[in-house]
């Protein structure tokens, strides 16, 4: 069984759990538009899918307590398996990323179905650009920092003071991750940018959404803001790249007990 099977085994729970979440709110979503309203079940898929969007978060969690325990657990043969810190970086962070992209796509395939069914015209590829800028902008990093986080904790298996410099390192991360995604969106303006999608708002949904009457969102936004910037985006692939190489790096340099 390769390391990618065995990350699959570990977290099934998880990832059965998570997925198990999004075709339910589907199905939801899905009988609710083929009820009596509609509109109530659009308001419904726009106020849900901040709160579902938050539980992604639980991966990269489950991912970096899985690993800061298991020093002293009954995997922790897998530390020391002869398998380079590569591999074992990139089957955890294959198993966590694959999970998000498929819970992250049902939640936008969805949400697109049911602005399409109430008349809402778009761009065929804004649904599947949103989900590939989260991916990038947000996941690939938190996976990795978990994974470095969780890498840091397994190898010293520091007591509860001792975790306070990795927590702070933790959220020092986070500052420089927004500080450089703040700084490249109004520094970087060279970088190449995504055009603003064509989506038209009906009348009726508009409604439901707070809005006056019929919006054509591109015709509305396109003398402010020239595209959307993919500075965010290449900011967050860049750090989970950093990490990547700085969790590999740990892998093989530490001595496991």
């Amino acid at each position: 069984m390769n390391l990618f099977a065995l990350e699959l085994c570990k977290h099934r729970t998880l990832i059965i759990g998570l997925l198990l979440v999004a075709f339910l709110w589907a199905a939801w979503i899905a009988r609710g538009l083929y009820g009596s309203d509609p509109l109530l079940t659009l308001a419904l898929n726009l106020g849900s899918l901040s709160m579902l969007g938050v539980v992604g978060i639980l991966v990269p969690i489950v991912l970096a307590r899985s690993l800061s325990g298991e020093a002293g657990g009954p995997l922790a043969f897998l530390l020391t398996s002869p398998r380079s810190g590569w591999a074992h970086v990139l089957a955890r962070s294959g198993v966590a990323l694959t999970t998000l992209a498929v819970y992250y796509g049902v939640l936008a395939g969805v949400s697109a179905w049911v602005a399409k069914f109430m008349g809402v015209s778009y761009d065929a590829w804004t649904p599947w650009a949103a989900w590939g800028y989260a991916m990038a902008a947000v996941a690939a990093p938190m996976v990795f920092l978990a994974i470095v986080y969780g890498l840091l904790v397994a190898a010293y298996r520091p007591g509860r003071g001792g975790q306070l410099p990795a927590v702070a390192s933790a959220f020092g991360v986070f500052g420089v991750w927004g500080w450089l995604s703040s700084w490249s969106t109004q520094h970087l303006t060279f970088l190449q940018q995504i055009p603003i999608p064509h989506l038209v708002v009906p009348r009726e949904v508009a409604r439901v959404m707070g809005m006056p009457g019929e919006v054509d969102l591109q015709s509305s936004l396109r003398f402010v803001f020239g595209g959307i910037p993919t500075a965010p985006a290449l900011v967050g692939l860049l750090l989970a790249a950093l990490l990547a190489v700085v969790a590999a790096r740990l892998w093989e340099e530490v001595e496991w007990a």
